[in-house]
């Protein structure tokens, strides 16, 4: 009797992990992007923060600031009026010393990783972090100047997204000869990553089998 209580406890538990975990991680993860967000408004004075003229703070209103932000800047860099004024701030901040650096550098990535463009983020299967393991990055290019070749071959600029969390990662040089191209979309691969593997290329999730 007692070793039947018991498994079923074991069950039960493993069970209810497998509905809590999901759910868990989730939440970790978008309450990490909102903290990230909400804290952009703590660059501003206090004079100009939205919460300083209402009478309680509210929670998440950095990221909704935030949000419409991104949603504004958007439809400003697909407008043809805007288009030119975005270009020239864009000019200058990649002119500033030292900071110029780091802009540009983070603008190439994110262009490479979301931009509408699938032609800078192929998904490729490499052999990291050692012989016989493998895994999935997004091939951003060649590498250029003094990085362009080691020996008689081509490097290829390759970012390796983190597990849960896919805006960190590591930025690898790889043979090209080293470096498989696949068929999956940017999009496929960034739920492999995100999942660890437990949402497969093509595979729907239930919330999309239930679309």
């Amino acid at each position: 009797m007692g070793t039947v209580i018991r498994e079923s406890l074991r069950r039960y538990f493993f069970a209810g992990l497998l509905v809590l975990l999901p759910l868990v991680i989730t939440l970790w993860f978008l309450g990490w992007i909102v903290g990230l967000m909400d804290s952009m408004l703590d660059v501003l004075p206090s004079s100009f923060h939205p919460n300083f003229y209402l009478p309680f703070a509210i929670p998440g209103l950095g990221a909704l600031v935030t949000l419409a932000l991104i949603i504004l800047l958007g439809f400003l860099a697909t407008s043809v009026v805007t288009r030119r004024l975005l270009t020239l701030w864009d000019y200058f901040l990649s002119r500033i010393p030292i900071f110029r650096g780091v802009y540009t550098g983070v603008q190439k990535l994110v262009e490479s990783i979301f931009g509408q463009d699938q032609s800078g983020r192929q998904v490729v299967l490499i052999e990291y972090p050692r012989k016989g393991i493998y895994t999935v990055g997004f091939a951003t290019g060649l590498a250029a100047g003094e990085l362009e070749k080691r020996g008689d071959e081509r490097l290829v600029n390759v970012f390796v997204p983190t597990t849960p969390n896919p805006t960190a990662g590591f930025y690898l040089l790889v043979p090209e000869s080293e470096v498989t191209a696949l068929a999956m979309s940017p999009e496929e691969a960034f739920k492999l990553i995100i999942s660890g593997g437990m949402i497969r290329p093509g595979e729907k999730t239930n919330s999309e089998n239930s679309a």
